[in-house]
């Protein structure tokens, strides 16, 4: 399993996610820290981000990318036309090549439909975007060490970082467990958020 770098200038979500994370933190496999995603570029092998179905990269966290990866929101478009007819389905997550060896995969994974709050009870996208991110880095055919992301669904879906933080420690959790774990037990775990 790659370790995890979690990223983003929001001082609140990185307080928040050093709570969440506590454990994993501690045992090394997740480092967590207040800046720039694009810092963090040299040292991952791959980037996870947010985004909408249609792999629109205009805000954000997405929009930095794309205008660090010339290119990049091009590729996330075809990929999504290609593999997906057109539509990403929350819930999915695409592997995207980026062309720089020193980052070569970016891996999009939408927490919204179209540009929205995710606010209803719709922020346990944030849990399933991050969920199908970490299980795409299994798809990318080399050997990936560590990894990168910033927070999901915190900019335009709203989501309090405090929640977003449980939200994507559930995923990661559940990223770690064997396979095999039982269907009861993981089900259990998702109740509680």
């Amino acid at each position: 399993m790659p370790s995890l770098l979690l990223v983003d200038l929001d001082a609140e979500l990185v307080a928040a996610w050093r709570e969440a994370f506590a454990e994993a933190i501690d045992e090394g496999t997740v480092e967590v820290r207040q800046g720039s995603l694009l810092d963090a570029v040299g040292e991952v092998d791959a980037v996870l981000t947010a985004g909408n179905s249609y792999g629109q990269m205009d805000g954000g966290v997405d929009r930095a990318l794309a205008e660090h990866w010339p290119g990049l929101q091009r590729t996330v478009w075809a990929a999504v036309e290609d593999e997906h007819h057109g539509y990403l389905p929350v819930g999915s997550a695409s592997v995207i090549p980026t062309g720089d060896e020193r980052c070569r995969w970016l891996i999009y994974a939408p927490t919204m439909r179209v540009p929205m709050p995710l606010d209803g009870g719709l922020d346990m996208a944030v849990h399933d975007a991050f969920w199908a991110a970490l299980l795409a880095v299994r798809r990318i055919g080399e050997p990936v060490d560590r990894i990168a992301a910033p927070g999901f669904g915190t900019g335009y879906g709203r989501v309090r970082p405090e929640r977003a933080a449980q939200l994507m420690a559930a995923a990661y959790d559940l990223w770690g467990l064997p396979p095999t774990t039982s269907i009861s037990y993981r089900e259990e775990l998702l109740r509680r958020l």
